[in-house]
């Protein structure tokens, strides 16, 4: 594509992905250990001497269609403090840690969601895994979907196409284990079922 090859999108894409990495750095720095499911797997997997699949898109090509969807983003609506999944996220994030976020607190050491902040840290820690759960999950993506298609389809949609087609193309093997982030376990069920998958219910007791 002529995108590719474009200096404003490479430049503005590069912008893009530096911001998402200083974000991951600052929350590593933290000690939330980003990414470490993925780690584990890797870990785990060459402990049963598994081959290891690295399935997801390339993030340069993801950075690309993140960068051209933000473009065609209304950010004025996007952002809003009124718009629906801005509400929802605000509901989700408890009193006290709203305070320190937007710097209303009272105390002067409340460093306004400042991560090096132990007490902000854990109600941040918090927050992170009541974000994770599975309603919250599709209650938040169903919202951006609608808010900001092409970003959803950018960050979630094409990810969970290309993640279950790499996995389609491995149906030969008799057993696979796919870690992937939440927000595309549903996205790549439903492309599964549409290449004949069918769901089942496997006991992991003998693992515990």
């Amino acid at each position: 594509s002529s995108n590719n090859n474009n200096p404003l999108m490479q430049a503005a894409t590069a912008a893009v992905g530096k911001s998402i990495k200083g974000m991951y750095k600052k929350l590593d720095s933290a000690g939330f250990e980003s990414g470490e499911e993925f780690v584990v797997a890797i870990r785990e997997g060459r402990k049963l001497g598994s081959d290891i699949v690295l399935g997801d898109r390339d993030v340069e090509v993801t950075l690309r269609r993140v960068t051209e969807g933000l473009a065609k983003t209304d950010l004025k609506v996007f952002l809003s403090p009124d718009s629906e999944l801005e509400q929802t996220l605000q509901q989700l994030v408890p009193s006290n840690m709203q305070s320190k976020m937007t710097g209303s607190g009272d105390s002067k050491d409340s460093m306004s969601g400042d991560l090096s902040d132990e007490e902000f840290r854990k109600e941040f820690s918090s927050f992170v895994e009541t974000m994770k759960t599975k309603d919250n999950v599709r209650k938040i993506m169903g919202q951006l979907q609608r808010v900001a298609p092409f970003l959803y389809d950018a960050l979630v949609s094409e990810r969970d196409a290309y993640m279950a087609a790499g996995l389609n193309g491995l149906n030969e093997i008799e057993t696979i284990v796919a870690v992937v982030g939440i927000a595309h376990a549903d996205g790549i069920e439903r492309n599964l079922q549409m290449n004949g998958w069918v769901s089942g219910n496997p006991s992991c007791s003998k693992y515990r």
